[in-house]
């Protein structure tokens, strides 16, 4: 991601933020960035879209924090599922990405929602992925029940806790109070044969989410314009990293234990630099290629 994008993403997450979304308009954007409206219609072609890469860099960071958490550990541990949950409210607070949320659902726009839509919808698949491994395969047919009960009970107890304004509580004690609930209540669920999310709300659902199809070509060609995108100002240890990973896929099996192992202190090693977001994209990709293949 080149400077310049990165300015503006930044510029439009304070202004919809400070002003909403709607109220916000191209022109306050290039205004505030100080920029001509051919360069932001270089980098986005419309307002929608810059809201789409800002909502993306969230949940990018929080999927690089939950590789990370689950990295060489057991993905049965219920203490691990929690760290994970907890990680996107994190990222969520850091990136204001809530104020985002609620500025896009009170505009009544249906496009907009549906975006918001499927940021919700990932988080669901992905939830009810986890908790089969956390609970096992007999659960694979209730899980996105489970995943939607669970969710329901750490939203509204956080909202609870919001309304009365207690501020000495922390957000992973919600989460694993939730996750100690529903592991109480699946034998009640297995039992029954009354369910509320069938197969096919299940296959609707799954239909739904838009993901992007990662290639090993595809994720190559993006490491290999990274590295050429760096200078000598730039810090040695995170190029070594980053041609190693290039090295690496272009062998013709690739040593993937080895590239997980050297993902995070490729991340880390462009924190704070020009080069994050797309060492932070870089990662989550190669992430999820190697968890899908």
């Amino acid at each position: 991601m080149s400077k310049r994008k990165r300015q503006i993403i930044q510029v439009a997450r304070e202004l919809f933020i400070e002003k909403g979304f709607i109220e916000t308009s191209i022109n306050d954007i290039i205004q505030a960035a100080q920029i001509s409206k051919g360069t932001f219609y270089n980098h986005f072609p419309s307002k929608t879209e810059c809201l789409i890469a800002i909502l993306d860099e969230g949940r990018e960071e929080a999927s690089n924090r939950r590789h990370e958490l689950i990295h060489g550990k057991d993905a049965t541990d219920l203490d691990i599922l929690t760290q994970q949950i907890t990680a996107l409210m994190y990222v969520n607070r850091e990136y204001n990405l809530v104020r985002i949320f609620e500025s896009v659902f009170h505009s009544g726009d249906h496009e907009l929602k549906k975006i918001i839509l499927n940021y919700h919808l990932q988080e669901l698949n992905w939830l009810a992925d986890r908790l089969v491994q956390v609970f096992g395969e007999e659960i694979r047919d209730i899980s996105y029940e489970c995943a939607v009960q669970t969710l329901g009970m750490i939203n509204l107890t956080l909202r609870a806790v919001f309304i009365a304004r207690e501020k000495d509580y922390k957000r992973e004690t919600v989460v694993r109070v939730a996750l100690r609930n529903i592991s109480a209540i699946i034998p009640v669920m297995l039992a029954s044969d009354e369910l509320i999310i069938s197969t096919e709300m299940v296959n609707a659902i799954q239909h739904s989410v838009n993901y992007e199809k990662i290639t090993k070509d595809l994720l190559l060609t993006q490491l290999q314009g990274f590295v050429k995108g760096l200078s000598k100002q730039d810090e040695r240890e995170g190029f070594e990293y980053a041609q190693f990973l290039v090295e690496e896929l272009q062998q013709e099996e690739p040593r993937y234990f080895i590239v997980e192992s050297v993902l995070t202190p490729f991340r880390k090693a462009f924190i704070d630099t020009e080069h994050a977001a797309e060492a932070r994209d870089i990662a989550n990709r190669l992430w999820s290629y190697i968890k899908q293949g």
